[in-house]
Parts: C-alpha cells; sequence; structure tokens
C-alpha cells in the first residue's frame, strides 16, 4: 500500500514530522479479521506492508470483500490512553488546589464516558469480488475518504493504490461431490470438474492410481438422458470437434441423481469463473500477530511502479528504470538534478500532479 509523500520528506528526511499507527479491517458477510497494527508509520516509509493471510470459509460465488484502512495520528505521547490522567495529576501540583479541583472533575467526566485511548479514523476502502482473484498480486483501487490528504494534518498520505494476492478455492474442486457403481462393474466419481472412471471400487480407493478415463465437466459442457434406457450422455467440445461419452447407471433413480450432480457441477464451473480454471494455493495463516519491522530502505517503491498502461497481454511490466534507461542501482531521486531530459517515451498515462498553472518536472515526486 504506497505513501506519497513529498521528495524532501522522504528521500531528505526532513519536513513532515508526522507519525501514524495503521490496520486494516477485512470482512465478508459477517466474518472479519483484523490485521496487524503497523506502528510507527512514518516519512522513512515508502509503503505500508501487511504480512497477514487473511482466510475465509463457506464463502459463496458472489462475495464481496470489504477492506478497511484506518489510522491514528500519533502525538508526542505514544501512551494515549493515560494522557488524561497524567494531565490530572500534573494539574494538582503546578496550579492553585481550587482551579484544580474544577479541571481535574472536568476531566474525570471524560474518563468515566469511556472515550479513553486513540481514536483511529476511516481513511480508505476498497471492495474486491470474483472479478479480482488471481493466482498472482494484482493491484487495485482504493477510494480515499478525504479528497486532499495533504490539506488535512491528520490524513494518511495514501497513494490511492494497494497491492494483494486474492485467491479462491472453490469446495467443488478439492471435494468429492458425489461417487458410486456404474452398470458393468465399473466405478465413477465426480471431483474438481472431471467425471472419472475406475475399473472398481478398490481401484477408486486406491490413491496412488490413475482413473482409467476422465472427462471434464465445464460451463460448456452438454448432459442428455436417453429416453428408452438409464444412460447419461455427456458432450464436450474439443478444437471445434464435439466428443460424447455414454455411461449407463443400474436403474432411473440414480440417473436423475447424476444428472442433478453432473447439471450443478457444471453451474459452479460457470460461477466461479478463473478459480474453477485453475487450483491456487491457500495459504496458511500464522499462529499470532507479527511485529512491525522496519527495514533499511532499498531505493523508492516508486522506481518500481510501471508507468506505461498497455501491459494486460504482456508477462512483463516495464518500469521506470526501464523506460528510462538507469542502472538497477540507479533511483530517481539521484538523477532528478540532471540537466539533461530524458527521452521520449510514448504510451504514458497522462497524470498532472501539479497545483495550479506551473507544471511539476519531476513527475511523480512533489516538491
Amino acid at each position: 500500500m504506497p505513501l506519497i509523500w513529498r521528495d524532501t520528506d522522504h528521500f531528505k528526511n526532513k519536513g513532515d514530522y508526522r507519525r501514524f499507527a495503521v490496520f486494516c479491517l477485512a470482512k465478508i458477510g459477517t466474518e472479519m479479521y483484523d490485521t496487524s497494527l503497523l506502528c510507527p508509520v512514518d516519512r522513512s516509509l515508502t509503503d505500508l506492508t501487511f504480512p497477514d493471510v487473511l482466510v475465509f470459509n463457506q464463502v459463496p460465488a458472489d462475495f464481496s470483500c470489504s477492506l478497511e484502512v484506518y489510522s491514528h495520528m500519533l502525538r508526542e505521547d505514544m501512551s494515549m490512553a493515560s494522557t488524561r490522567r497524567k494531565i490530572k495529576n500534573t494539574i494538582h501540583t503546578s496550579i492553585s488546589r481550587t482551579v484544580g479541583k474544577k479541571l481535574a472533575a472536568s476531566l474525570r467526566d471524560e474518563l468515566n464516558s469511556g472515550k479513553i485511548g486513540p481514536h483511529f479514523e476511516l481513511m480508505a476502502s476498497a471492495r474486491l469480488t470474483l472479478d479480482d482473484v488471481n493466482d498472482g498480486v494484482r493491484t487495485h483501487d482504493l477510494k480515499l475518504e478525504h479528497s486532499d490528504v495533504r490539506s488535512n494534518g491528520d490524513c494518511l498520505p495514501l497513494f490511492g493504490h494497494f497491492c494483494c494476492r486474492l485467491a479462491a478455492e472453490p469446495e467443488c474442486l478439492v471435494k468429492e461431490i458425489t461417487s458410486g457403481p456404474m452398470r458393468g462393474a465399473s466405478w465413477a466419481s465426480l471431483q474438481g470438474f472431471n467425471l472419472n472412471f475406475w475399473r472398481d471400487r478398490k481401484h477408486w480407493l486406491q490413491d496412488s492410481l490413475r482413473p482409467l478415463h476422465s472427462v471434464p465437466i465445464n460451463r460448456d459442457t452438454i448432459i442428455k438422458c436417453s429416453k428408452n434406457c438409464d444412460n447419461i450422455i455427456v458432450v464436450n467440445e474439443n478444437e471445434g470437434k464435439e466428443t460424447t461419452t455414454t455411461f449407463k447407471l443400474k436403474n432411473t433413480d440414480e440417473r436423475e441423481q447424476w444428472v442433478r450432480f453432473l447439471a450443478e457441477h457444471a453451474k459452479d464451473h460457470n460461477r466461479w469463473k478463473i478459480a474453477a480454471e485453475k487450483a491456487m494455493e491457500i495459504y496458511t495463516p500464522g499462529s499470532g500477530k507479527q511485529n512491525f519491522g522496519r527495514q533499511t530502505r532499498q531505493g523508492s517503491l516508486y522506481d518500481e511502479t510501471p508507468l506505461i498502461a498497455d501491459y494486460v497481454n504482456s508477462s512483463q511490466r516495464p518500469r521506470v528504470q526501464d523506460i528510462f534507461g538507469l542502472t538497477p542501482s540507479t533511483s530517481l531521486s539521484s538523477c532528478s538534478s540532471s540537466s539533461s531530459p530524458p527521452p521520449p517515451v510514448s504510451g504514458f498515462r497522462e497524470r498532472s500532479l501539479s497545483s495550479g498553472t506551473k507544471s511539476r518536472a519531476r513527475w511523480p515526486f512533489l516538491k
């Protein structure tokens, strides 16, 4: 989650003195999780990294994941809960007893009201759905609660984007839907959007053995029933050619049951979209909260930010260093004072970070 500081704040380590405590809330339905608390967050950090792994269970295909970012600006005293008590004790010893009693009574009322401790304010939010699911890390937009984070001194200077990996594992992909005998002493099982055929039940129980034959069941699969017998016909299209598979059940009741399972499995493949096409690894959450480790800065996050928008079909996204011909050890801040202009580049996303009519020459940093 990148932050937007002025170049003098971050690179010269002076100017903006603010420090924040930040955490996030993730919610799907009635299930909610919070991340680790990052504290303190100051001008030495270019981005926020939350090491947490959040896992939601029993999630439907039409889920909506709500992400909220909360922050609190730290004052000189880090122990916010004891501030009023310290003031009250100081009053008794620093000013007259009469005035001190009146002020102490007022502060006592505030303490008894329950408003103790730091107040975290909602800074930004985002909403993710199944369309945002991907096995890799992707960039998403943040909806900022304050339009101008620079004019509001208590606002966390968020850039307006964040990166995360949103993976999904449909239960129908890893759990067996049904299994049973076929006519002719064979055995079939429906799992992972495949209808697998085995020689017999003993062969199916041995995990080390592969099925004799597999038929894909997906959104394009056509399932038919024979009119005069207990047969099920499965039709798939592969490279423009239709492939037909017919298997026989023992009676009509079993046939109707298999047809119902097959049709629902094909619908699940259509509901889960990309999550049904490829199995994604679901990481295990840690046993406890991880500490906020402040690592030594090794350059700027902006040096790694791609500027060209036409990278949808490209396997490698261009970086600032690639565009301007910089070496890996060179950052934009080290060459910002150079008198030679950068080479012209086409396909940039036009952005303007200027205020008024004066243009900025060292995008994306503000002076």
